[in-house]
């Protein structure tokens, strides 16, 4: 038709050893339908190994036939049509490098093969065991959700590589801050240690990304005015039971988690402490109640069912995301470039000011190492200074 000579099919006995050609493989008919065998099997002599499978249907697949360990195997390597000759013979060489070098590929498509990917693995294996271990699972579940997921789900965990991670940090940086950035990468580096470690994958992507430089010299501390407008404006704050939170936060130093996750079996109103079986730390402590805390745990109302200090609106749970009732109590106090976890900051400073020494901040905020608590020295050397000018007024006075 059309002057074209009409090319005839090609009929070669089974397992016939030829030279593949593109045009051979075009022309060679599908396997008979009444055939015992499902596939007709052809040999390429120019790579060893090289299969061509045709099928009653009459698609061609390519297939790599070897030996390792005296077991005899064999792997598909693609469809003749989406993958040429050239490339299934490229790709054959590439899987008979790694046989000659002790490596069974048909072992390791198996092993991808089970793979899960990021998703899978964070939904399935690594949250439940954040929530029996950290007591920062909550946290780690909210950066998933909203980060990390929506971007890695659906990739299996060796397809993701570390300049991926590393180009995630940098934008997270600069999006965020530092420490925010260092937070999710610690999270990363977390997930795949522990694939490693229960056989999933055998590369961490996360291991050589170094972490941001953070500015740990930060430290926000409210003003005898701003404490004056913060706790005015906790009065008026819509949701009542994460104000009465952010109030104890500042009366006692403890950390946010210690407050938001703490039960009412924990509250001994009697010997007026608070325990916590599992500070950051790692260890239990507890924490003494002034009467200021002890007015507020009494005004706080106990819901039936709920073991929870600081409930939330989900029966039986604790407040999980309080950030959105404090920033409406900063705006309406006024207060601006100020965390949550700064209220704690704000509890040492009072401490210091009102002549406690370091040693007993440590144990107020219960700091494991008093290296830790050294970033409130500068306020000890301030109220050091006003004893000193008490000294040198006082022999002035005398002198006078």
């Amino acid at each position: 038709m059309n002057g074209q000579p009409v090319q005839t099919p090609i009929e070669l006995p089974i397992e016939t050893r030829t030279l593949f050609t593109k045009k051979l493989i075009e022309q060679l008919n599908p396997n008979p339908k009444e055939s015992k065998s499902r596939e007709k099997e052809f040999s390429d002599t120019q790579v060893v190994g090289l299969k061509l499978l045709v099928n009653k249907q009459g698609r061609k697949f390519f297939y790599l036939r070897y030996t390792i360990n005296k077991m005899k195997r064999g792997i598909k390597i693609g469809e003749f049509g989406p993958m040429t000759l050239i490339e299934a013979r490229q790709r054959a060489n590439e899987l008979k490098n790694q046989i000659n070098k002790g490596f069974d590929p048909q072992e390791e498509k198996q092993q991808q093969a089970q793979m899960p990917n990021f998703g899978e693995f964070a939904t399935n294996h690594y949250l439940p065991y954040a929530y029996s271990n950290k007591r920062s699972a909550n946290s780690d579940e909210s950066k998933l959700r909203i980060h990390l997921l929506p971007l890695f789900q659906h990739r299996r965990l060796d397809q993701i590589t570390t300049q991926e991670l590393q180009r995630y940090h940098d934008l997270l940086k600069g999006k965020s801050c530092p420490a925010t950035a260092n937070r999710h990468l610690s999270l990363l580096h977390r997930i795949f240690k522990l694939a490693i470690q229960w056989q999933f994958t055998t590369f961490n992507p996360a291991s050589n990304i170094r972490k941001h430089q953070e500015n740990n010299e930060r430290h926000r501390y409210l003003s005898d005015a701003e404490i004056n407008s913060f706790i005015e404006a906790l009065r008026t704050e819509e949701n009542q039971v994460a104000a009465a939170g952010f109030e104890l936060l500042l009366y006692t130093g403890m950390r946010r988690q210690e407050v938001f996750d703490g039960r009412w079996e924990h509250v001994d109103m009697i010997k007026k402490t608070w325990f916590i079986p599992k500070s950051k730390s790692g260890k239990f402590r507890s924490v003494i109640l002034n009467p200021s805390a002890i007015r507020l745990l009494e005004r706080q109302p106990r819901i039936p069912d709920n073991p929870y200090v600081f409930p939330g609106r989900i029966e039986g749970n604790q407040i999980n995301n309080p950030q959105k009732a404090f920033t409406r109590v900063l705006k309406q106090a006024g207060i601006e470039n100020f965390r949550i976890h700064d209220l704690r900051h704000s509890h040492a400073s009072i401490a210091i000011n009102n002549g406690a020494t370091l040693y007993e901040v440590q144990h107020l905020l219960g700091h494991s190492q008093v290296k830790t608590t050294t970033r409130y020295a500068h306020l000890a050397d301030e109220t050091l200074r006003k004893v000193s000018d008490n000294i040198a007024n006082t022999i002035s006075n005398t002198m006078s």
